[in-house]
């Protein structure tokens, strides 16, 4: 699952936490067990860092929790969402090296991030109220519903864990996760994609164009070579419906040198994307093809492995 930081260039540790539903052995708990109480989503933060902890009941300074993950069933009145029954003895939390087989995996991550998740799960629904986030909304709706979910956050997260106001929280079961790590692995061997319109919205004088230097359709971009390297190219629109502008795309895996200040590189995983954006301005024509070979070949002069 590593490869997943490594993809979306996460800043913290992906989370592990273990629902027990036995008695922990008390050498584990003498060892893992903390200090003091707090706030489960401060433990969380801490895991991200890098620390592992096993908490009883008796470990959290904020009730919501001790409902929420199942220690014991609400009073009054009902709370959602919450493991239920009620049947948990204890939590185990940390680093995904350190937990084995975790039934959440928690990600603190960014709206980029989260958008760049959403693309590789085909969509994620979330249901958030702003109250008992972590424990709640992080942790137990995606271990009862076994679906992810992301919460961004609530006031006493933001207070006591020190989440920053760009932080938000996915949660999913191990399985969705596993999911994710062969997608990000698969995209590795390919180099993935960038988002353009689809190419069935185009004019077809525009593909016949492209095609006929050389270019084959994909969903949102069109792909071939030039002087044997494996070129993207995508189309945006304005709001008018029209291209306004052209951005080419070349992949190259491992690490790259550009001599150009105006070509934008970026990192993926095991590979580098080098991407140079024209707007449609007459020096690059579509249709015949005038100036888009030399522009790919400028971009291509310019990079060295």
């Amino acid at each position: 699952m590593e490869n997943v930081r490594q993809y979306l260039g996460m800043k913290y540790n992906l989370v592990g936490v273990k629902i027990l539903t036995e008695d922990v052995p008390q050498d584990e708990l003498d060892e893992l067990r903390p200090d003091v109480p707090k706030q489960y989503c401060q433990f969380v933060k801490e895991a991200a860092l890098g620390k592992s902890f096993v908490f009883l009941e008796d470990d959290f300074s904020c009730p919501s929790p001790v409902v929420t993950l199942g220690f014991s069933e609400p009073v009054y009145i009902d709370i959602q969402p919450r493991i239920s029954p009620a049947k948990t003895k204890a939590v185990k939390i940390g680093p995904t090296s350190e937990i084995k087989d975790p039934d959440v995996v928690l990600a603190i991550l960014n709206p980029k991030q989260v958008m760049e998740v959403a693309i590789l799960l085909d969509g994620i629904e979330a249901k958030f109220v702003g109250s008992m986030a972590v424990c709640g909304e992080g942790t137990a709706r995606p271990y009862m519903e076994n679906k992810p979910n992301v919460t961004f956050l609530c006031g006493g997260a933001r207070i006591y864990g020190g989440y920053k106001d760009a932080e938000i929280i996915l949660g999913t079961p191990l399985e969705t996760f596993k999911k994710l790590s062969a997608k990000v692995e698969a995209l590795s061997k390919t180099c993935g994609a960038l988002c353009g319109c689809l190419t069935s919205d185009i004019s077809p004088y525009v593909i016949e164009g492209l095609q006929g230097q050389g270019f084959e359709k994909g969903t949102d971009y069109f792909f071939g070579k030039v002087d044997d390297k494996n070129v993207r190219i995508y189309l945006n629109k304005d709001l008018s419906g029209r291209i306004d502008f052209i951005t080419i795309h070349l992949p190259v895996k491992g690490e790259v040198k550009v001599d150009d200040p105006s070509l934008v590189v970026s990192t993926r995983g095991k590979w580098t994307d080098v991407i140079s954006t024209h707007p449609m301005d007459g020096s690059i024509e579509l249709e015949t093809g005038k100036g888009l070979i030399e522009a790919i070949k400028h971009v291509i002069s310019k990079v060295s492995i």
